[in-house]
């Protein structure tokens, strides 16, 4: 069955969760000698995944952007609070989740409350989503790394964006048979007018080749769970460090480097903090740079024993991920300010965000470095690209991997089958993001995993666990069962989870209603958005969440049995998470080894002496 503890008996209740209790203590390296959970081999190995799964293409292709675009150092303050009090109150609670809990987040929505479930179902579709179109744009960085060694590189003459249109994606053309940028829309009379007419067309093979050979590496990582991936992250989260630390010296030593930094960060213009987007913007960052509320981080933090200290990690991560983007500012606007040089313009005429900074605009910076300097950074970019990416790519297909197998017994016997089942239903996803029209499907996508899955799923979260749950209960509960402090014990956060975010999320959803109100998202057709937009990544997660307030999970609840200095001074106690539900069918309670279990419903959380 699907959901194997719903009808267990008491005795295999008992009995499954003593062995998880005993796997949840186990230290670093180890699963309790029951061949369970696979754990990280040191705590610096999993913050390597954390950090892994939170860096990606948004630091290095976003917010350099962002920055410029609302006033240079002004954006920084928006931003610094955002991190502050969004992101690492919203990442502590996550990695609590997933340790304390020893689940990915579905089971460990479920432990607090039976009906919580599909909103963690909700939040790991869009990782399966994200993981989708993410291998996609990594098949287009494959094709350009291909292409970078020949004796002349193909967008040396300046053809960077007819490179990237016409020759990796093989989009459709316009009415008149030329290519723009890739993000132009003209309309109903350019590219858009034409996927319209011809939809998604045949399929690209180079595009199906790269998005196999991701999908291979990632499947590599995620096979073992913890083992494979955190002997994985030794190289790939070091690696892009090196490539961007070698281009920020070749960068900023170029002539015209010094005009690029000063447009990033050599200017200050406050008026921007009093104009909403840059706010809506700060927070956006933030909060989809640090894959929260997609189940990547219950997952690896529920490969860790839970002593580990998740509030002092949730803080080294939220700092690691905003150096990392101020890094690669200076990366990106050195080289702008080089490429606006070269061709005698400002660089406000060669600064651009996405995917056309990534594909137009650094390959022509590259290109004029020459033979073969300009080959060698190209290489160094694109390693960076690939090695980025391919760290978030399979943390979120370990989110989805970790759900199926949490929920069953053989799938989590069978975890490498597990992952190649998710890894084959994602690449087959992919297929139609490598067709002529795909570009449009991976904007699509994009766009609608972010400003909406996403953000329901985690305004769902912090509403559910700041109200219901409870934060307060949350704070206390996790600094017991790790024996360390968990984000202090003042009022910080509870009312960051309980008011802030999710106000902060709530103001987000309801800008990004309103502009889609007032015109429809790049005027793609209707067929397109209503299928790959509304129903793929917006009616498809909702009905999770819906199923799951309808249907409770009655997993078997988790407890962690409790020592130390205050334990002894005060008995034993049992500790798990839980509200009670007496709707579902009455309490039903078994004691055993100091592991505290139940048939049907759930128990107020919180020390009982056994």
């Amino acid at each position: 069955a699907l959901f194997p503890e719903a009808g267990a008996g008491e005795e295999d209740a008992t009995d499954g969760a003593a062995t998880r209790g005993a796997r949840a203590s186990a230290p670093h390296g180890t699963d309790g000698g029951g061949g369970g959970r696979p754990r990280w081999g040191s705590t610096a190995e999993f913050i390597l995944a954390a950090i892994g799964s939170a860096v990606g293409l948004g630091n290095l292709l976003r917010f350099p952007y962002m920055v410029y675009k609302h006033g240079g150092c002004a954006f920084l303050v928006p931003y610094a609070l955002a991190v502050v009090f969004l992101g690492v109150p919203i990442l502590a609670m996550e990695l609590a989740l997933g340790q304390v809990a020893q689940s990915g987040c579905v089971d460990a929505l479920a432990a607090m409350h039976a009906r919580a479930w599909g909103i963690g179902a909700a939040a790991t579709a869009g990782a399966f989503l994200l993981a989708s179109y993410y291998c996609v744009v990594l098949a287009w960085a494959w094709c350009f790394l291909a292409a970078t060694w020949q004796p002349m590189m193909p967008w040396s003459d300046g053809r960077a964006a007819a490179f990237f249109v016409d020759d990796v994606l093989a989009r459709w053309d316009d009415d008149d048979g030329t290519s723009g940028r890739p993000d132009d829309r003209d309309g109903t009379d350019g590219a858009v007018a034409a996927f319209e007419r011809r939809g998604l067309g045949p399929m690209n093979w180079w595009l199906v080749l790269g998005l196999t050979l991701t999908w291979a590496m990632c499947f590599l990582c995620v096979k073992r769970g913890a083992e494979s991936a955190g002997k994985a992250v030794w190289i790939t989260v070091p690696l892009p460090y090196l490539a961007l630390f070698v281009l920020f010296f070749k960068g900023i030593f170029a002539p015209g480097a010094g005009a690029g930094v000063t447009a990033y960060l050599g200017t200050i213009e406050s008026n921007t903090l009093g104009k909403g987007e840059a706010w809506i913007d700060a927070v956006a960052q933030i909060f989809f740079g640090l894959s929260v509320c997609c189940g990547a981080m219950p997952a690896y933090a529920s490969n860790c024993p839970r002593d580990e200290r998740c509030g002092a990690n949730a803080v080294r991560v939220a700092v690691a991920n905003s150096l990392t983007s101020l890094l690669s500012g200076f990366v990106v606007f050195a080289f702008l300010g080089h490429l606006a040089m070269t061709r005698g313009v400002d660089v406000a005429d060669v600064a651009d965000g996405g995917w056309s900074l990534a594909f137009v605009v650094y390959p022509s910076a590259f290109a004029s470095f020459g033979v073969p300097g300009g080959q060698i950074f190209a290489t160094l970019f694109w390693v960076a690209i690939l090695t980025l990416g391919v760290d978030s790519a399979f943390a979120l297909t370990e989110a989805v991997v970790c759900a199926v197998c949490d929920r069953s017994s053989f799938c989590a016997a069978n975890r490498g089958f597990a992952a190649f089942c998710v890894c084959f239903c994602c690449w087959c996803l992919g297929l139609t993001m490598c067709t002529r029209g795909g570009y449009y499907v991976v904007d699509i996508v994009d766009v609608y995993v972010s400003r909406y899955t996403l953000t329901i799923a985690g305004l769902a979260e912090c509403v559910f666990v700041g109200w219901v749950y409870g934060a307060e209960r949350l704070r206390d509960e996790t600094a017991v069962v790790s024996g360390h402090a968990f984000m202090g014990k003042g009022a910080y956060f509870p009312v960051t989870i309980k008011y802030v975010v999710p106000a902060a999320l709530a103001t987000m959803l309801s800008y990004q209603i309103a502009v889609e109100a007032r015109e429809a998202y790049g005027g793609y057709p209707r067929w397109a958005t209503n299928s790959f937009g509304w129903g793929l990544c917006v009616v498809t997660p909702l009905s999770l969440a819906c199923v799951g307030a309808a249907r409770p999970l009655d997993v078997g609840r988790k407890f962690c049995h409790v020592g130390g200095a205050g334990a002894r001074s005060a008995g034993s106690y049992s500790y798990s998470l839980g509200v009670s539900d007496e709707g579902i069918g009455g309490w039903t309670t078994r004691v055993t080894d100091g592991i505290r279990t139940l048939e049907r419903g759930e128990v107020e959380m919180g020390p009982i002496g056994i």
